[in-house]
């Protein structure tokens, strides 16, 4: 192979290949198309970008807030221990959850066939709950 050969296929790799990035709390909000908790705290988001992309969050929220979320998210509502399969989703995102913790609930939705939502909420300290947020374009 020649080096131009080379050089434009890995030019066309690199295109390929997903990258983490970071988003603004309002990117997240557009992609989601769901506002965030207003009294959310440790906000951690984890993007790829490629063909389709993928956006993970993670937070903290007081209660209310945080199942109000959810319920936007996911609109059928939440079921107790379920497990949507997040572990797998996040293996490059520190502070992801690998299995839903004792006490959590967990659902999953799709938004009008081109985007897919699983969502876990879990007990946090008294008086919140820790959201993971899994969304992806299909």
């Amino acid at each position: 192979m020649t080096r131009r050969a080379l050089l434009a296929a890995a030019v066309a790799l690199a295109a390929c290949t997903p990258a983490p990035t970071t988003m603004s709390a309002e990117a997240v909000e557009a992609f989601l198309e769901a506002p965030l908790p207003p009294g959310r705290r440790d906000l951690r988001v984890f993007t790829e970008a490629g063909i389709d992309r993928l956006v993970l969050l993670r937070l903290d929220a007081p209660r209310a807030e945080a199942d109000a979320f959810a319920a936007r998210l996911v609109p059928d509502g939440l079921a107790a221990g379920a497990d949507p399969g997040l572990g797998a989703l996040g293996t490059a995102f520190e502070g992801w959850i690998a299995s839903p913790p004792e006490g959590s609930s967990g659902g999953q939705t799709l938004v009008s066939g081109r985007r897919a939502v699983k969502v876990v909420v879990a007990p946090a300290e008294p008086g919140w709950r820790r959201v993971w947020v899994a969304s992806f374009t299909l």
